[in-house]
């Protein structure tokens, strides 16, 4: 080899050398500057955990400072986490593999979605890309959720579902959806400077509060439709709407509302449905919402999840711009059930007409003694703010000799035993007389079935030390006053203190003194007598009736005797109106009792109570006369309408 080859060999050998050197250099730079910046899995998961509620300061976003990124988080997501209530949960389900500088993340979201609709889940996929500055997320709008486009959010839509209904025995439909007219103003079609003017003149036709009105129109908005009223179709021609189209503004929109069959039917009982009031919502610590329907009453409270049925929902992405919307996830509507009720239609509307014309409060109610079925309750058309026929509380006058002659006959006294009627008794002092209509003729002694027939009360209250208070409240559970009210009805079942004695007692012999019931208890009280055992009412036709713990059941004995003294009533009695009618016997029991109006006169409350066959009917007016010529005619009328 030559002199002159070795240097250009060492020159070359240097160059290599150098190369390897330069090299290994930016292999090591770059395994220094990967490690510097990691591989990216910690910003995948840092923007899992960002990503719920929108904080992004602990991850970089490609091309978005943390506040833009939370506000694109806001655009998209906002009106779905405000809907739903609460933030979704991100996790990250695969923080991808990383490559040339890029890893994909896959996110797994859960939603916790409202009205017991459960969760929408689902995933979508962030790239990660690493800079000269380090790893940062792209928050394209398919992060959020998939498929989502520059331009959408997500929104949440409820879907009502179909309501039930509330039917009778023979499924005829007693409360459901029917049409209305909203009554109101519409702010887009009057001057702001006549809108007082024409809120006043529109609550003035309708017979609202004008200046509550007033305040309503001038709270809602520029364009807003503000109702003043709603009613029933059939209600029209009670208010002069060719008058209101007059008014500036005004307008009838159709609708469609939870109602009665017809307006006053069998109130009390069905109950109502309407949309929650803000105190509503404000009390419901969070149970109700805007939009949701409240319940009150009657059977439509005790069913209302199944009349109402559950929400459906629908998650939309919508994109204002275009105008466009698309479902993302959809949970269909649960539909209304029909809930079948004890009631009879026909029987409901006889019992209406026969107390159409009271001018007191008044009610009606019908059993079955068999099953303890309502079969009707009806109330009168005037001076009634609640169902006195289900929770009024009044003395039962002479009614409640039923109750005081089985607790006779549990202290040896027959149907034969003779007892002294005389015209006038007193007790400790206490003067009591028989009504005035009762002839003198029947004063003197007779026996215990001719004193139910004729209705004697001194004959019973002169029986106070024969029977005692605890044993005549013991009578009255055997026939039902006192028990748990009915799955579905709120309602007074009656009272009797059995602590009472003196006066007290001896007036409870007869119906007055400190006991209270309500034309429903002593239905049933009469019913049990025909059932020959205690009934438990109800009105649910679901729902098996609540049968409490009676101490001393009824007998076939005590029955038979009951029967008979009470079907002496109607074949010799108080009831003999009753005698002709066709069919089974009738037995009953009249009743009158005293109670002072706010004049200061001494007025009546007029009872009957009758039984034919699986029927008992209760007829109360609170104004009367004597219970055979005021509640008896009421009775009669529908026995006879059979």
């Amino acid at each position: 080899m030559s002199s002159a080859a070795a240097p250009v060999r060492r020159r070359r050998l240097l160059l290599v050398l150098v190369a390897l050197l330069a090299i290994a250099a930016l292999v090591v730079g770059g395994l220094l500057w990967r490690d510097r910046f990691g591989d990216g899995e910690e910003e995948a998961r840092a923007l899992a955990a960002a990503l719920p509620a929108g904080d992004f300061s602990a991850v970089p976003v490609h091309g978005l400072t943390a506040a833009d990124a939370a506000a694109e988080h806001e655009r998209i997501l906002g009106s779905l986490i405000e809907a739903t209530g609460a933030a979704p949960q991100v996790e990250l389900a695969d923080a991808g593999q990383e490559e040339d500088g890029a890893r994909t993340a896959t996110l797994a979201w859960t939603w916790t979605l409202p009205h017991e609709a459960g969760t929408w889940t689902y995933q979508t996929r962030a790239v990660l890309r690493r800079s000269e500055d380090g790893w940062s997320a792209d928050l394209a709008p398919e992060v959020f959720a998939p498929e989502v486009t520059a331009g959408e959010h997500l929104e949440l839509l409820a879907l009502d579902p179909a309501r039930g209904t509330v039917t009778d025995r023979d499924g005829t439909v007693l409360f459901g959806d029917r049409e209305v007219r909203v009554l109101g103003l519409d702010k887009t079609q009057v001057e702001d400077a006549e809108q007082e003017a024409a809120a006043r003149e529109l609550a003035g036709l309708l017979g609202i509060d004008a200046d509550r009105f007033v305040q309503t129109v001038a709270g809602n908005g520029p364009e807003a439709f503000v109702p003043a009223l709603t009613i029933r179709v059939e209600d029209e021609g009670a208010y002069p709407l060719a008058e209101a189209t007059t008014v500036p503004g005004y307008r009838a929109l159709t609708d469609t509302r939870p109602l009665a069959i017809e307006r006053g039917y069998a109130p009390g009982v069905l109950g109502s449905l309407r949309e929650a009031s803000a105190e509503d919502i404000e009390e419901s610590d969070g149970e109700i919402s805007a939009g949701d329907l409240v319940a009150s009453g009657g059977v439509v409270s005790a069913r209302r999840d199944a009349i109402v049925g559950v929400d459906g929902l629908e998650v939309l992405a919508v994109d204002p711009d275009a105008g466009t919307e698309r479902s993302l996830h959809r949970v269909e509507p649960t539909p209304g059930t029909a809930v079948a009720t004890t009631l009879d239609d026909d029987l409901q509307r006889r019992a209406t007409a026969a107390i159409a014309d009271e001018g007191s409060p008044a009610a009606v109610i019908a059993l079955q003694p068999s099953t303890g079925d309502v079969l009707a309750a009806a109330l009168g058309p005037s001076g009634q703010s609640y169902p006195v026929g289900l929770v009024g509380q009044y003395a039962p006058g002479s009614t409640f000799k039923t109750v005081t002659a089985l607790a006779l006959l549990r202290e040896g006294v027959t149907p034969d035993t003779m007892l002294e009627c005389p015209k006038r008794a007193t007790v400790e002092g206490r003067s009591f007389k028989n009504a005035d209509s009762m002839s003198p003729d029947l004063f003197g002694p007779m026996p215990l079935r001719e004193v139910i027939a004729h209705s004697c009360n001194t004959a019973l209250l002169l029986q106070h030390d024969t029977v005692d208070q605890p044993s005549l409240a013991e009578a009255a559970t055997t026939l039902g006053i006192g028990q748990e009210q009915p799955a579905g009805l709120e309602a007074f079942m009656g009272s009797i203190d059995p602590e009472d004695t003196g006066t007290e007692h001896a007036a409870a012999m007869m119906g007055q003194g400190r006991v209270l019931t309500s034309p429903l208890s002593m239905a049933v009280v009469l019913a049990s007598v025909q059932n020959g055992a205690t009934v438990h009412p109800r009105i649910l036709a679901d729902e098996e009736p609540v049968a409490g713990e009676v101490p001393q059941p009824l007998t076939a004995e005590e029955t038979a005797q009951m029967q008979e003294m009470l079907r002496g009533v109607v074949t010799g009695g108080s009831l003999d109106d009753f005698a002709d009618l066709p069919g089974e016997p009738v037995i009953g029991k009249t009743g009158t009792a005293e109670w002072t109006g706010e004049d200061g006169e001494l007025r009546l409350h007029s009872w009957v109570i009758v039984a034919q066959g699986d029927l008992v009917v209760a007829a109360f007016v609170e104004d009367g006369s004597y219970g055979s010529v005021t509640a008896g005619p009421i009775a009669r009328e529908i026995l006879e309408g059979q």
